[in-house]
């Protein structure tokens, strides 16, 4: 993997930050399975994994989960930190002056970090697969399938990929740490009701698609979403510069964007959820304002006092 010297200089600066997530994802994830497997003991069955698992689809029951949502939580996190720490320690400018190109630094540091974050999930999820295996309770099998695993962890690492994009791409434009932190929060709360919305359109509405259908055209949406972000993401990088450090967005032309995606995405979540119109229009208003607010960030106050002397 580190085939050359700037793989190898993108890996001595964040190995620290790789070794950190394993050792957590490790100590959380067999954790969580200890924790599932003292449950077992009151269980009336005889096999911890349903014989589903031996059908092509999603496998995640209360006793066993092919894939662990840690990851999902995982990819995001390493996403914006591994992007963010280069911006505010200048780590890009190094790499920059060292003779590589822009274009050379994204992908290698793309391919890196997934290839460890992937690494980090087969590394775990034996670990968790082989806790099942020697600590099952006295007489209850553990048996798993090649179709149900495959089928999860596709699906699982797909989830991941496109929740690692959005918080790669959110470091890149974003040149504040903390309301980076808090947008993500907020996006990752809000991803309750947009999942109400997702089931409501694939499953309630026109489409009548069943559960497997509706998982699968929701992660190939997100996948196709997550692809674009990475590439777009390639284009800013290339144009990447200092002036703005230090400001809420990197990208003074992305202002009016973010702003028209804050105000719809969050006025849908309150539309498609059946608010009232009451509901809606307050929401409206509220994310318009505020949304203005924090992009623009406006001197109200000394606007207020300049209006006042001039009458």
């Amino acid at each position: 993997m580190l085939t050359t010297q700037l793989d190898r200089l993108i890996w001595r600066r964040h190995r620290k930050l790789f070794a950190t997530m394993a050792v957590l994802a490790i100590l959380i994830c067999v954790s969580m399975t200890f924790a599932t497997i003292s449950g077992l003991r009151y269980v009336d069955t005889t096999q911890i994994v349903d014989v589903s698992i031996r059908r092509w689809q999603i496998y995640s029951d209360d006793q066993f989960v092919a894939y662990s949502t840690f990851f999902h939580f995982m990819f995001l996190g390493i996403g914006a930190a591994f992007m963010n720490q280069d911006l505010k320690d200048n780590f890009n400018q190094f790499l920059f002056s060292s003779g590589f190109s822009r274009k050379q630094v994204y992908w290698a540091k793309l391919r890196i970090v997934l290839a460890v974050l992937v690494g980090i999930v087969i590394v775990v999820t034996g670990l968790q697969y082989l806790t099942y295996w020697v600590a099952a309770p006295a007489g209850m099998g553990f048996q798993l399938a090649w179709p149900g695993l495959l089928t999860s962890w596709a699906y699982g690492l797909m989830m991941s990929f496109g929740l690692f994009s959005i918080g790669w791409f959110a470091a890149l434009i974003m040149g504040q740490t903390g309301t980076m932190i808090l947008t993500l929060l907020g996006f990752t709360i809000s991803l309750a009701g947009l999942d109400t919305i997702y089931d409501n359109m694939l499953h309630g509405g026109p489409f009548h698609l069943n559960g497997s259908q509706r998982d699968w055209t929701i992660i190939l949406t997100l996948l196709v979403f997550a692809i674009v972000l990475v590439i777009w993401g390639a284009y800013l990088y290339n144009r990447l510069s200092l002036e703005h450090n230090g400001e809420y967005l990197l990208f003074p032309g992305l202002k009016l964007p973010v702003y028209i995606v804050f105000v719809v995405y969050v006025t849908g979540l309150s539309l498609f959820n059946q608010a009232d119109f009451n509901t809606v229009l307050i929401t409206f208003v509220v994310t318009v304002v505020f949304g203005y607010i924090w992009l623009w960030r406006p001197r109200i106050g000394e606007a207020w006092h300049q209006w006042r002397q001039h009458q």
